[in-house]
Parts: structure tokens; C-alpha cells; sequence
């Protein structure tokens, strides 16, 4: 019997603290830190470097297990990166479009392990910083532009480094790979050996996690017609994390052989066939998604069509194949409430249909053994439910991608 968790609205949540600005965390870490330099962030906090537009770029160079206490103390968490000179956090809420993000620097180093040549920790010059940010980081050319105004050449940056004709192609088609070797070639930087030995054997530890720990999400959504499934996957959809939303009904089809169905009078059961292969299809791709670190929604869910409470050799077939591509969820959220109510929401079914329908997606969550949270959509507004519904997701995403969580093996290789 699965674990039925009835969700009341009403009920006060657990508040979070929100931290919705950068300056109150900087101005805490300088104050626990003298020595803390702000590298990049917001041009309001007055970075060292490049004058960013979001994410705060701290340079700690003692006390480093003290700030990341601190972090976590306020609501971060951990998250992976393959850089061994920098720790990343992360903080999120339902109310935020974005997650905060803090890079806390043990080094001031780029890419897989980059130093400057000439020996300095910091780069002087900003426009220089923007620059290594940009292509041995692998931010993008048009991050410096954005940032910086322009293209270096325009900058007044001088001979050091030069951009010739070869480069500034370069630099439009983002070849930042070239780009790096360039900067190598030309003596601005030099590789770090250790360091980027590092960061590969991360790598590899990190890819050897995914192949044995999903470290993403997948969020299924149940419920008769009324019950707000497109509408709270949409809110979903806005959650400070990658998302996904998958529909896994009749229509958006992404296979040919269903596509080709539809054009073409092929019998019922070809088509049927056709239809469950398109929604396996479309279920591997979610789950190599969650794999790979997102949520995935899926707007129906993938067992939907299962039907126990009808048992002749016919459906049981049909059963058979529908358990293919119904494989366990991570959290299935079962939307429900009165059926007079639901029925004036669309009009297209009646009470009496909805309540049959209703009875149905119970067995079946009870058939396939399948956990859920219930959620009486009716006793609340749209709103409330997908901020509990939100609050909920984005605790089982931390759990997932919080690099304090993950196995111990792995934990002392990343630490």
C-alpha cells in the first residue's frame, strides 16, 4: 500500500529565510574575512575584475571552511563543480526566478586550471580578467562584450594580448577552445598540471556518479480533467532550477512512426502500438534528462493509462505494454477534490465521469504501488498549490544535487 500523504494548504509551512540580495551575504563574508576579494558580481558591490551582472565570484584565501559554514548556515548548498580551486553554492526559493550563486575561489585560477604566466594571483587590469573569464572560462565572447563594451580590439587593450584577423574570427564564432590556445601560445597563461589532473579525475568521478545515482528529478502529475495539470506544470516550469516539462498525452508527438500514423489509414492497432512507442520515446528522454541534473514534469502521468479494474486477456495486454514506459517516478503529485467543483471548471465531463475517472487513477496508484502526495485542488487557489507543490520539488532537487549528500566515495574525491 503506498504512503499517502494528504497536503492541507491551510496548514502553515515551514519558512524559509530569503536572501533576495547579494549585499547582505558579501558584507557578511568581508566581515568574517578581512581578506575576502570580491572578483566578479554586480557592479553595485564594486568587484576587483569584470563588473558582472549576477553571481557573486569570491577569492577567500584563509579561513575557507569558514565561509562555506557560513553559506550553509544561511540556506545553501553544495553543487558539483569540476574545478578543484573553487566551491559553488546554491540557494533557492519557490518566490525566485533564479537561484542565488556564490563561487568561492581558493585560487585565482580559469578553466580546467589556467594561471597567469608572470606570477600574480590576481590580474590587475579588468578588461584582462573579463577576458580569461570569458574564453579560458568558457563564459562565452559575448560575455566580455556584454560586460566589457565591445570587443577587446576595441578596448585599447594593446599588443598584450593582440587580435589579428585569424583571432577576431575566431572570437565571432566563439571558437573559445582556439581562443585558449591562443592566449597559451602567446604567453598570458600558462597550464596548471596538478590542478588540471584535478579536475579530470572529477570529472570522471562525477560521470561514474550519473551512471549510478540519478542526479536529477522526475515530477508526475495525475489527476482528471480541471484539476490545473498544465497550469501547475507551467508554474513548475519557473522554479529556480532547470525544468522540464514533458507532456505524455495524445498529442505533441516526437516520433516518425507516429507522425506517419496519423497520415496514413493504418489500422487501429498499428496505431496504438505507435502511440506507446511515442510515449516511451518521450519517457527515456526525460529520464536521461533527470540523469543528467533536471527536472523533469511530466503533465500526465506515465502510468495513466494502466487500467486494473478491468481484467479480461485484452487489457491485460494492453497493461503489459503501458507498464513499459510507466517505470517509477521520484514524486507524483495526485491532484483531486470535489467533482461538482472540477466539473465547473471545463464543463467538457460530467461529475459522475470525473468521479469514474477519479476511481480509476487511485487503483492505479494503488495497482503499480506507486508513492504519492494528494492534494485536494479545490479547497485552495492555483497559486497555493503550486507554491507547496514547488516548495516540495525543490527539497527533493536539493537532496539530489547537494554535493554533501551524495555517497561518501564520492563526497572525498569532490571535497
Amino acid at each position: 500500500m503506498p504512503d499517502a500523504m494528504v497536503m492541507n494548504p491551510a496548514i502553515e509551512q515551514k519558512p524559509t529565510r530569503p536572501l533576495d540580495h547579494y549585499g547582505p551575504v558579501w558584507e557578511s563574508i568581508r566581515r568574517l574575512v578581512p581578506e575576502a576579494t570580491l572578483l566578479r558580481g554586480p557592479a553595485c558591490l564594486g568587484p576587483a575584475q569584470a563588473a558582472g551582472t549576477g553571481d557573486l565570484d569570491i577569492l577567500v584565501p584563509r579561513d575557507f571552511q569558514s565561509v562555506s559554514w557560513f553559506l550553509k548556515k544561511q540556506g545553501f548548498y553544495r553543487v558539483y563543480k569540476p574545478q578543484t580551486y573553487l566551491e559553488r553554492y546554491r540557494f533557492q526559493t519557490v518566490e525566485s526566478r533564479r537561484p542565488l550563486t556564490i563561487d568561492l575561489y581558493k585560487a585565482e585560477r580559469w578553466g580546467l586550471g589556467f594561471r597567469l604566466a608572470d606570477g600574480t594571483d590576481i590580474p590587475t587590469d579588468a578588461d584582462m580578467a573579463a577576458l580569461l573569464h570569458s574564453v579560458a572560462d568558457g563564459k562565452g565572447t559575448h560575455y566580455f562584450e556584454r560586460e566589457r563594451g565591445g570587443p577587446p580590439w576595441q578596448k585599447g587593450m594593446g599588443a598584450k594580448p593582440s587580435f589579428g584577423l585569424f583571432e577576431r574570427a575566431l572570437w565571432r564564432r566563439e571558437r573559445l577552445a582556439l581562443l585558449t590556445l591562443g592566449l597559451l601560445l602567446k604567453g598570458i597563461i600558462r597550464p596548471d598540471v596538478p590542478l588540471i589532473l584535478g579536475n579530470c579525475l572529477r570529472r570522471i568521478a562525477f560521470r561514474t556518479l550519473q551512471l549510478t545515482r540519478k542526479t536529477g528529478l522526475e515530477v508526475a502529475l495525475i489527476g482528471v480533467d480541471g484539476t490545473g495539470k498544465t497550469c501547475l506544470a507551467e508554474a513548475l516550469s519557473r522554479l529556480p532550477a532547470p525544468v522540464r516539462v514533458i507532456y505524455m498525452g495524445p498529442h505533441q508527438h516526437q516520433t516518425r512512426l507516429m507522425r506517419f500514423a496519423l497520415r496514413h489509414k493504418v489500422p487501429s492497432l498499428f496505431r496504438q502500438l505507435a502511440f506507446r512507442f511515442d510515449l516511451l520515446v518521450r519517457r527515456i528522454h526525460g529520464a536521461a534528462l533527470a540523469r543528467r541534473g533536471w527536472v523533469v514534469v511530466y503533465e500526465r502521468h506515465p502510468a495513466e493509462r494502466i487500467d486494473p479494474l478491468k481484467h479480461s486477456y485484452k487489457y491485460k495486454v494492453k497493461n503489459w505494454i503501458d507498464k513499459l514506459y510507466a517505470w517509477p517516478v521520484d514524486l507524483t503529485f495526485y491532484l483531486t477534490g470535489d467533482y461538482p467543483t472540477l466539473y465547473l471548471r471545463k464543463k467538457e465531463y460530467t461529475a459522475t465521469y470525473l468521479q469514474e475517472i477519479d476511481r480509476r487513477y487511485s487503483a492505479v496508484l494503488d495497482y503499480c504501488g506507486i508513492s504519492y502526495e494528494r492534494i485536494d485542488v479545490t479547497r485552495t487557489n492555483i497559486e497555493t498549490v503550486a507554491s507547496t507543490v514547488g516548495r516540495r520539488v525543490l527539497e527533493k532537487y536539493q537532496d539530489r544535487v547537494s554535493v554533501d549528500r551524495w555517497p561518501s566515495i564520492f563526497k572525498s574525491i569532490l571535497a
